[in-house]
């Protein structure tokens, strides 16, 4: 089936509230073609957001922190984007469309679609056989790349980076895919397994690409022939930028802008006013940092505000079968990025700590 199938005129997301509660949607996937089609549109939705959702955690302490404007994916941005950070969005993208896909059919939601058992009974490894119920990554591929990839029209670079980078996020569901066995045997001897791939959790894929964009490598490409647009130079050189590049590999064409500062019209937003960690358990070294790397490398000062937070507490079970717990009231501490000059104006009752610009 062609790709021309679906001609998906527009993909963008837009920052909402459901119940009293901002959430991410992503929306208006407009297509044409089979009406059979239509059916996985609903998960195509669900898999970009997911997508995003877990953009924004793997970037939650970061300068550039996957704001609302990196849903609009590269190709539908006036500025044509093809930054490291812009990479690793399509990646990302493309991954929670396959990876929902995927999981949808295993679940038993497409009725055209069912588990992968294409090798069973067939002999795995030593003391097992392929069998059971393996996730059918290869129908989750396919139909993901009929919407995602169809964002893509043209020919130029930025187009074929966006498609490399869309494969970067499908091959990474299927690295990251687990084994699963069961045993068989007299009185529970094992002698024998039968085994079965099933998806990681999503988070794992997340980590995974997260590590590839910061392996990303940068196409240096001659510009002169790059602006030739769709001509056979520019074609030529873009094959020639690409034949280093291996197939996991993000790539990227152009270096990041300072994501220090605010900029309207690329969609940036700065570290103003972000929230950074100065300490607390189960921190990672580069949460530990991050008032650091947003807020002084930043050319900002480190703001300590003390907030009223009301938790459950003292929680006791009670026979049977509740469990109830007392409303506590606490003071914590936590900490912003400020301009030098906002010292003078802030409230008596916030506590500063400047730690001083560095770089």
């Amino acid at each position: 089936m062609k790709s021309s199938t679906f001609l998906i005129l527009s993909i963008t997301a837009v920052y909402s509230s459901v119940l009293h509660a901002a959430a991410w949607s992503v929306n208006n996937f407009l297509m044409t073609g089979p009406k059979a089609y239509l059916t996985y549109s609903s998960s195509v939705a669900a898999g970009a957001h997911s997508g995003m959702e877990e953009c924004k955690f793997q970037f939650g302490w970061e300068r550039w922190n996957c704001p609302e404007s990196a849903l609009q994916l590269s190709t539908h941005n006036r500025l044509r984007s093809a930054t490291r950070e812009t990479s690793f969005v399509h990646a990302i993208s493309s991954a929670g469309v396959m990876y929902t896909l995927t999981r949808n059919c295993s679940l038993g939601d497409f009725e055209s679609c069912g588990c992968d058992d294409s090798r069973n009974g067939r002999v795995g490894g030593r003391g097992w056989v392929w069998g059971g119920c393996s996730d059918n990554v290869d129908f989750g591929e396919r139909i993901s790349k009929l919407f995602v990839d169809a964002l893509e029209t043209g020919h130029d670079t930025r187009a074929l980076i966006n498609l490399h980078n869309n494969e970067v996020g499908r091959l990474a569901v299927k690295a990251t895919m687990k084994r699963a066995c069961k045993c068989h045997g007299v009185s529970g001897s094992c002698s024998i397994q039968t085994c079965w791939l099933q998806l990681a959790e999503f988070r794992e894929i997340g980590n995974y690409l997260k590590i590839k964009y910061d392996q990303a490598h940068k196409l240096e490409m001659d510009k002169r022939r790059v602006r030739a647009g769709n001509s056979a130079d520019s074609r030529g050189a873009t094959a020639e930028a690409f034949h280093r590049v291996h197939a996991t590999e993000l790539v990227f064409l152009e270096d990041s802008p300072d994501y220090c500062t605010r900029n309207a019209s690329l969609g940036h937003h700065g570290t103003e006013g972000r929230e950074c960690l100065q300490g607390g358990r189960n921190l990672s070294q580069w949460e530990k940092r991050s008032c650091r790397r947003l807020c002084t490398e930043c050319g900002l000062r480190v703001e300590e505000r003390r907030t009223e937070v009301v938790a459950s507490c003292n929680c006791k079970f009670h026979w049977c079968c509740t469990v109830r717990c007392e409303q506590c009231r606490q003071l914590v501490a936590k900490h912003f990025c400020t301009r030098r000059d906002a010292a003078a104006a802030a409230p008596n009752h916030i506590r500063r700590r400047n730690k001083g610009h560095k770089r």
